[in-house]
């Protein structure tokens, strides 16, 4: 009887520690990006990944010296995004746009995580802040 509640103890204990790495895994957008700060990217999109657990939109832009830079932008999972109106055809390669999204907190680096994107030919748009009108 010892043996046997000795095992289902570890075998308890096994199943614990397994289901707890994805979760562990995952990373916060906290810790990547800097919440409470807001930046302005214009550029042309030249790469989409819809995808789970996170969309990327790539946009090149120039910088403030001129030089163009591929920025990542990562947003919502492709289920969320279609949820909410974005499809493969919403926002194609070449198309001009505007994000605003919150920066890394490496400064190095050419991400945030996205906000809100204009496509500023028309003016459609995803994403913005709570009580603001999307298009």
């Amino acid at each position: 009887m010892k043996v046997m509640k000795a095992t289902l103890f570890l075998f308890s204990l096994a199943a614990v520690l397994l289901l707890s790495v994805p979760a562990q895994a995952h990373h916060s957008f906290a810790a990547t990006y800097i919440g409470e700060k807001e930046i302005t990217v214009e550029g042309t999109v030249v790469q989409i990944a819809l995808r789970s657990p996170h969309s990327f939109f790539f946009v090149e832009a120039k910088d403030d010296k001129g030089v163009v830079r591929r920025w990542a932008f990562e947003g919502a999972a492709a289920t969320q995004l279609t949820n909410q109106g974005v499809t493969r055809d919403t926002f194609k390669v070449g198309d001009p746009v505007k994000v605003l999204a919150n920066p890394s907190r490496d400064p190095e680096a050419y991400r945030g995580r996205m906000v809100k994107i204009t496509r500023t030919t028309d003016g459609k748009s995803w994403g913005g802040r709570p009580g603001e009108t999307v298009e």
